[in-house]
């Protein structure tokens, strides 16, 4: 009896610690549940995107400083060259189109470097250099006499800068794939929301403190912007290369280009032509501005400020679109308003018609920008996505680049309306070859659809 009794208690004792061993996992699987509930309540994401909301905002907000401080000054560089002496239309065309030229080169040039760096020691990095680097440089600008002299430290914001690319890399690499569009379409925003601040403030600036104030305010948010990128986080994961023998892929490249499948090549094909189609007449705005008016430098930055409202607004809208609908039933009605408006301006006689067709032409068509960057997203990789990215950056560059020295060519030829007038003729011309082109894209075996319903 007495053995017996041994053996139940301590069976008991077994069973209860078991049993106590069990409430405990119990308690503790329960604890771990609610903290997973809880990190996905508030983080929603994996490792790879939970700080996508964050990078958004910090990136949104550095590049409001720097674009605002970047319209505070670029817009008005005619009316700089003018005070320089430079008062023939032809000869301040030509060295408005070489300041924009040079820029652009150094854009192309200096942005695949900035992105195959930011592969390889991070993004965040390279957003640091751009900011800080550019807003020591832009102030000088304000003290030059020299046409070249200006144009060569123009050269040298440009070659520092590229943070819009470096930007966009960050968010594209921390952001889910349904919300890609949004993302894109919200950051646009911050651009025009820039520009459209830029130019008022700039314009009262330089209409009454000079370009020297102008050019110090663009330097200090610069500064700002630099500020903000210091609180984006990061989940830079270094890439160890290790050399193979070389097998070849669908992609096409060389030893100069890198290798990138057909779809991403004509994808960077259409933002150069895009780029040269949609920039074609926007140097010369404040010439246009100052056939109207005998206050350019106030104008242009209102009539500047309104385009801005309205790209922002179209911004919004598209990137919200750009996750809902095919890009080209987006592309095609936005290029032929477009045209439309830029023809109205061509011919314009009053301030009022000009600044409403100028505003209407950016509502309609201004927001485009994630579109065409959502088709590219949609055919590349995450892990590929800063290189190529800073591709687009050099061909829309190069677009750029051949507008501006085109342009430039002929304003002396057929004046600045005509310039306008010939922006509108290259925009119409633009929709069958972006139709054509986005067929193939869409077509692609690496075309994925990322929509959200």
């Amino acid at each position: 009896m007495a053995t017996a009794m041994f053996v139940t208690v301590i069976f008991h004792e077994k069973n209860t610690k078991k049993l106590k061993i069990l409430c405990n996992s119990c308690k503790l699987y329960i604890n771990i549940s609610i903290k997973q509930i809880c990190y996905r309540i508030f983080f929603m994401e994996n490792s790879d995107t939970r700080h996508w909301k964050l990078n958004l905002a910090m990136m949104w907000f550095s590049q409001l400083m720097v674009i605002t401080g970047y319209a505070g000054a670029v817009p008005f560089i005619p009316l700089f060259f003018q005070k320089m002496g430079f008062t023939d239309e032809g000869e301040c065309g030509m060295y408005v189109s070489l300041f924009a030229f040079f820029s652009s080169l150094a854009y192309a040039i200096f942005l695949p470097i900035w992105g195959t760096l930011s592969d390889r020691y991070g993004v965040k990095i390279m957003l640091l250099r751009g900011t800080f680097g550019t807003a020591l440089i832009f102030p000088i600008m304000g003290y030059v006499n020299n046409a070249w002299l200006l144009i060569g430290l123009r050269f040298l914001t440009a070659a520092c800068a590229g943070t819009t690319a470096a930007a966009q890399a960050l968010i594209v690499k921390n952001t889910p794939e349904n919300k890609m569009g949004f993302a894109l379409g919200v950051f646009s925003t911050a651009y025009w929301c820039g520009m459209m601040l830029g130019n008022v403030v700039g314009g009262l600036v330089v209409h009454y403190w000079g370009f020297t104030s102008a050019f110090w305010f663009c330097g200090i948010l610069y500064f700002v912007g630099g500020i903000a990128v210091l609180f984006a986080h990061e989940d830079f994961k270094p890439v160890l290369t290790v050399k193979t023998k070389k097998v070849r892929t669908g992609g096409i490249g060389s030893k100069l280009m890198p290798t990138f499948t057909i779809a991403v090549w004509m994808c960077l094909i259409m933002f150069l032509i895009n780029a040269f189609v949609r920039t074609f007449e926007g140097n010369y705005l404040a010439m246009l501005v100052e056939q109207l008016t005998d206050k350019p430098a106030y104008w242009t930055g209102i009539i500047s400020a309104f385009v801005s409202l309205g790209a922002l607004i179209s911004g919004a809208l598209f990137g919200y679109l750009a996750d809902r609908v095919e890009p080209r039933k987006l592309i095609v009605p936005a290029l032929a308003l477009s045209g439309f408006f830029l023809v109205i301006q061509a011919a314009a006689e009053s301030l009022f018609a000009f600044g409403f067709a100028r505003t209407m032409m950016f509502v309609t068509g201004g927001g485009l920008a994630p579109v065409y960057q959502k088709i590219l997203s949609s055919i590349t990789p995450k892990r590929k996505r800063g290189q190529v990215f800073g591709w687009t950056s050099t061909f829309n560059g190069v677009g750029n680049m051949s507008s501006s020295l085109v342009a430039g060519a002929i304003i002396g030829i057929i004046g600045t309306r005509g310039i306008f007038l010939l922006g509108a003729i290259l925009t119409f011309l633009l929709i069958p070859v972006i139709m054509y082109m986005t067929k193939k894209i869409t077509n692609s075996p690496f075309y994925r659809v990322l929509t959200t319903k």
